[in-house]
Formats: C-alpha cells, sequence, structure tokens
C-alpha cells in the first residue's frame, strides 16, 4: 500500500518583492465591493494600508475598513466583523495583517452566506458551503495562516480558545510580499519566524506528514534557521527578508496539510493564561519535546541535524544535538529559554494541565504522554 493523503492549497499565491505593490489589478477580476480586515494600529503606522487602499481605487474597487482585530481573536470581534460585511454586501474580504487578523477574516468570509453569528460554528457545527473568497497579506512570517483551514477563535467569556476548521476557509488569493515585513520589530520578527520555523519541525514529525509535506518544511527548515538570526540581526535586508518570508511559505504549506504537535498543543493552554505569545511559549517547549520524543524520531531528527548542519558536540543522540542547538539558536534570536524567565510560578504553570483541555497535538503525539510525563516536560521548561 502506497501513501494516502489529501493536499490542499489557495488557488493562487503571488510570491515576492513588490507583488503587493498593485493589488487592485488583481483583486478587480475578483469583485467590486471588498471589506478590508485589519489591527488597530500596526499597517496604518507602517504605510501599507494606504498603498492598499490607493490601489484599490486606482481600480475602481469600493470597499469598507474593519480596524478592530485584537491579538487572540474574540467571538465578539468576529461577530461585529461579519455584520459589518453582511451590511456592506461585500464580495471579498481581504485581511491585511498578522496571524491574528488572517484569522479572523478568514472566518468572516467563511460565513458570510452559512450565518450571522461565530457561535454555532465555535462549537462545532460545519460550514457547508463556500462563503465569499478571502484574500491573504500577510504582513508577518511566521502564523501560516494564510495558508491553513483553520481560524484560532478566543471566547472571552469562558477563556476557551478554539479552531474553527473547514476546507471552505482556504484563501482564494495569497500574496506574500517582503517588503510587508519591513516594519516588523526585531522581537515580532523573532516571535513570527520561531512559530514558522517550529510549525516546520512539528510538521515533519506529525503522524500527518506526507511526501509533499516533508519536501516543503525540510527546505523551511534550512531557509529559517539560515536566515531568522540574519533578519533579526538587520532587518533592513529586504533579500534576507524574502528568504524568511519563503521559509515561512513553506512551513505554512506543509503544516497546513500534516498537522502539528506537542509544542503547540501545551502552547494554546499556557500563552494566554500568563500573556506570553505564541511563538516565544513554543519556543520555550520544543526541546524539551525533542527530548521527550527522542526514542521515536531519532532517524527524523538526525534528517535535520544534517539538514541544517549542526556541529557535532560529541553526543550520540542527534534528539540532544539538535534540542541543545535549538536552545543556542534562541539565544542567537535573543528569545528566552525558561518560563521562570517570565516570572510564571511553577504551581500556576502546571495548573494549565486540566484534562478537558487537552487537543489532539497532544493526545496523538506518536509517544503517548501520562500525566506525570506532561508536567515533568512543563517542569523541565521551567
Amino acid at each position: 500500500m502506497g501513501d494516502s493523503f489529501v493536499f490542499r492549497l489557495p488557488r493562487e499565491i503571488f510570491f515576492g518583492t513588490n507583488q503587493g505593490n498593485d493589488i487592485g489589478k488583481i483583486l478587480v477580476n475578483i469583485g467590486k465591493r471588498a471589506i478590508i480586515i485589519t489591527g488597530r494600529k500596526s499597517v496604518k503606522e507602517s504605510g501599507i494600508l494606504d498603498k492598499i487602499t490607493q490601489s484599490l481605487d486606482r481600480n475602481g474597487l469600493i470597499y469598507s475598513i474593519f480596524d478592530q482585530v485584537e491579538p487572540e481573536p474574540s467571538l465578539d470581534t468576529v461577530n461585529r466583523g461579519l455584520k459589518l460585511s453582511i451590511d456592506f454586501n461585500c464580495e471579498m474580504v481581504i485581511s491585511l495583517g498578522g496571524g491574528s487578523v488572517l484569522d479572523c477574516g478568514k472566518v468572516i468570509a467563511g460565513l458570510i452566506g452559512n450565518g450571522k453569528t461565530i457561535q454555532p460554528f465555535f462549537e462545532g457545527v460545519p460550514i457547508v458551503k463556500a462563503g465569499v473568497p478571502w484574500i491573504a497579506l500577510p504582513t508577518t512570517a511566521g502564523t501560516g495562516s494564510e495558508m491553513t483551514s483553520n481560524s484560532v477563535l478566543t471566547d472571552v467569556d469562558t477563556g476557551i480558545k478554539r479552531s474553527v476548521r473547514s476546507p471552505f476557509l482556504i484563501s482564494r488569493l495569497v500574496i506574500i510580499d517582503p517588503n510587508f515585513t519591513l516594519s516588523m520589530s526585531p522581537y515580532l520578527t523573532a516571535v513570527s519566524g520561531i512559530d514558522a520555523l517550529i510549525q516546520a519541525i512539528e510538521a515533519y514529525t506529525s503522524p500527518r506528514s506526507n511526501p509533499i509535506s516533508n519536501a516543503l518544511v525540510l527546505e523551511a527548515i534550512e531557509l529559517l534557521w539560515k536566515y531568522l538570526p540574519k533578519v533579526v540581526q538587520d532587518g533592513a535586508n529586504l533579500l534576507n527578508r524574502e528568504y524568511v518570508a519563503k521559509g515561512s511559505m513553506l512551513s505554512a504549506m506543509g503544516f497546513a496539510n500534516s498537522s502539528s504537535g506537542p509544542a503547540h498543543g501545551f502552547s494554546h493552554l499556557i500563552g494566554p493564561k500568563f500573556s506570553i505569545s505564541h511563538g516565544e511559549t513554543c519556543a520555550v517547549l520544543m526541546p524539551q519535546v525533542i527530548r521527550f520524543n527522542r526514542e521515536v524520531f531519532s532517524k527524523k531528527y538526525l534528517h535535520i541535524v544534517n539538514k541544517i548542519g549542526i556541529k557535532e558536540t560529541g553526543k550520540k543522540d542527534p534528539a540532544e544535538e539538535f534540542a541543545l542547538a535549538f536552545e543556542d539558536f534562541l539565544d542567537q534570536i535573543h528569545l528566552r529559554k525558561r518560563f521562570k524567565e517570565f516570572n510564571v510560578p511553577l504551581d500556576k504553570l502546571i495548573s494549565v494541565l486540566n484534562i478537558n483541555n487537552i487537543g489532539k497535538n497532544i493526545t496523538e503525539n506518536p509517544r503517548p504522554f501520562q500525566s506525570s510525563e506532561m508536567a515533568e516536560l512543563l517542569k523541565s521548561s521551567w
């Protein structure tokens, strides 16, 4: 028996410097009325929003702007954006921003014609037909949301963070222009890029990996390992920005068609509770996840070690070689390596392990976790 898998990607992907210069010429063939979903400040301050709206104006598109998306988008924010989109009779939804903006715009586009509030779909009601086309313009290189079919949202009232998933949420068009990432701070560059790197690593070791995803994420790991520290050091270097954007894109393509793992699973429990960014939370966890999975992934870790050219330290275990190199990599991009550096009390850290909140990316780990092992992993990350 051969491999059996499904592989889905956006219908069109435009990649490269200056690809976003005149987006209106592309979008005029998709529709005339657009809602632009953004965050509250960054795309305005960087001038990217003005560049986009000027192109829409030149090409005769009509648009309205919803600029209320917060980090970790809430159900209420989605509902307000959805109401505006329906009332405006929009023919497409454009997300311009980072992962939260992409997730919010994606689900708004998918719900048009399917429902008027997000709540039932957040609780598990399936999206049964396509909404309006969703256009993704990422301004960070890391989250991968532009390639995925899921939207991560938060119910503020209950504190529950959950994904709404559907093939109908895949974008109609993605434009990845490294120019859009030039305004990112070194910190945001680092936390976005480390998220992309960890997505690639976990996609490669995923039980749902396949030959196409493996090829994509191995290339992503090599690019991000080499160029992310350079971009954190010198964010104005557009060529290096392009390499990191390419690594992020390849990671997202593979990750979207396989799955994540325990670093992401535990991050969803820890990050929101202690107000630690998703990328940094994953970064702290990843070396300990590598060590925990050393026996089941020894060969795959060896492939990664060889791919990125880690120098021998005299240890025979490729997992330990990789974990140590990863911790050194975090030093290079100036990210913290232990939760105690965030002033998180150890007992509070362990308290996130509620059996009702443990997701599939933890329970489906190829080496099964016992409850005590989950606690030990968090302790070793503290």
